[in-house]
């Protein structure tokens, strides 16, 4: 009788091993069925679709034409005034010399005005250049009609002030290191999509193993119920662990639903973020480390000092105190300034005469403003603005020092979760192989439910804990990458055709 019932566990468990092996071979083929994306694909279009990348490009638009306007500002300006008609009809008191007394006259008169000018501004010295060429007409009707003309066919000047602060001279400092900004902000933004993409790539990622596992799970425990059933019948196990097996098809079930709501979520959050339908007829294809990649801080250090933003922002914060500086101090003590042209004009009663035996016209000013008591007002002032400008140096060099630690200890994350993930590979291949060695244990009767339990969940919990190492290596890769914008998988400097940008 005990050897019929051994041929009868025998055969349960050879049949449950087959069915486990056939139910996860199908498994694995309906996966494969289906196409895998990577990271890189995700990225990709990340960078090209998302929202994120429509803004970072729309921002550095705004910088560009910035600078735009300022290049054109340092180029000479040419305007038109024209008043080609002004009719002017009314009553207006007037003085007679005669009677000594004002008086009531009408006034009646048609007034034409034209005039063309060209300005440059000088960023040596702050001075501006200026040329222009005006006329004039005025008619007047009433108890008697004149006609009067009036031109200027040139004039030239200069006004110059005299040490006073030159503000095109720190424009042309700070503008370009503004537009140069600009450009590596736009490069850091696409970085920082890229870490997104990263984020909700390994969600969606875990979220698909969670599955996975949930899925097998539900079909290993439904079979070790089937099973269990037929070993009490046989009388080789206990009531309670049958209810157990059963409970634990319950539980898993739950579990699948659970997980199966989730792996929606994030695949609608990928999505969302992509604008992309892809991942949604996909599987996640996890990627593999960097090929010996160990970053050094020395060298990441000077790169972010060459590439990352906020070291352009540092200078730039550097240069508009020494500019407030200067401000202040030139415009807190005496003024001085030269104001020089020349021209030529005419006034006459016809147009011809107006530009016919032409006049010279010139003029040399000096204009002083000499402070002489203001009980320490300016130099109050000029105080203030030296105190601003030693706060603002400690503050930029405060946020150098911190962009410079935390750069390193992004790297000193980069390059221990190397050895982390491939411990964390390991002890997943290993916990796996020990729930198949549990498992078929367990079939055989030679062990309990509550180890087969056990190590069910250290293989599920190692399988997690790998796929969140992962998630790091690459976490800290892209942020040491956006830090530097520096591509250590190519060894190159990350840059942007920038001209073809806003064409696209």
């Amino acid at each position: 009788m005990s050897g019929i019932k051994n041929i009868h566990l025998i055969l349960l468990f050879s049949f449950g091993l087959c069915s486990l092996q056939n139910t996860a071979q199908n498994t694995k083929e309906s996966e494969e069925g289906r196409k895998k994306i990577s990271l890189d694909a995700v990225v990709a279009i990340a960078s090209k679709s998302s929202l994120d990348a429509f803004k970072a490009k729309q921002q550095y638009g705004a910088s560009y034409w910035q600078f735009r306007s300022f290049k054109a500002s340092t180029l000479p300006k040419v305007g038109l005034e024209l008043e080609p008609l002004t009719y002017n009809k009314s009553v207006l008191k007037r003085y007679d010399s005669e009677n000594n007394i004002d008086v009531y006259r009408p006034q009646q008169n048609l007034n034409s005005y034209a005039n063309i000018s060209i300005n440059q501004n000088i960023e040596a010295t702050g001075a501006t250049l200026f040329a222009n060429s005006s006329f004039s007409r005025l008619a007047n009707f009433g108890l008697i009609d004149s006609e009067d003309f009036t031109a200027t066919p040139i004039q030239i000047g200069v006004i110059q002030p005299i040490m006073a602060f030159n503000r095109f001279k720190w424009a042309h400092k700070i503008s370009p290191l503004q537009f140069e900004r600009a450009k590596k902000q736009y490069l850091y933004e696409l970085q920082d999509i890229k870490l997104k993409a990263v984020n909700y790539f390994f969600n969606w990622a875990s979220a698909s193993k969670r599955v996975e596992l949930a899925q097998e799970n539900v079909v290993s425990t439904q079979k070790l119920f089937n099973i269990g059933k037929k070993r009490y019948d046989l009388g080789s196990i206990e009531k309670d662990d049958v209810l157990n097996l059963e409970l634990d098809v319950y539980n898993a079930e739950t579990n699948l639903t659970q997980n199966k709501r989730e792996l929606q979520k994030a695949e609608a959050e990928l999505k969302l973020f992509l604008r992309d339908e892809s991942p949604l007829y996909s599987v996640p294809e996890l990627p593999e480390l960097i090929s010996d990649l160990q970053i050094d801080v020395k060298e990441a250090t000077a790169l972010a000092e060459a590439n990352n933003p906020e070291i352009f922002n540092l200078k730039i914060k550097r240069m508009e105190a020494e500019r407030d500086l200067d401000k202040v101090i030139k415009e807190n003590r005496f003024d001085l300034s030269l104001r020089g042209s020349y021209g030529l004009n005419q006034n006459a009663n016809t147009f011809r005469d107006a530009y016919g035996r032409l006049l010279e016209q010139q003029m040399i000013a000096i204009q002083m403003n000499i402070p002489i008591l203001d009980w320490g007002e300016r130099k109050g002032n000029i105080k203030t603005a030296k105190m601003n400008n030693e706060v603002s140096e400690i503050a930029v060099q405060q946020e150098s020092d911190k962009l410079s630690q935390q750069l390193s200890l992004k790297i000193i994350d980069f390059n221990l979760q190397r050895q982390l993930v491939t411990v964390a590979l390991r002890t997943s291949e290993i916990s796996k192989s020990s729930y198949d060695v549990t498992e078929k244990r367990f079939l055989s009767g030679s062990i309990d439910l509550l180890r087969l339990t056990s190590a069910r969940k250290a293989w599920q919990t190692a399988s997690e804990n790998y796929i969140t190492s992962l998630y790091n290596y690459w976490k800290f890769y892209y942020e040491v990458q956006q830090l530097t914008l520096y591509d250590f998988q190519n060894k190159s400097t990350i840059s942007k055709n920038f001209d073809e940008i806003l064409e696209k």
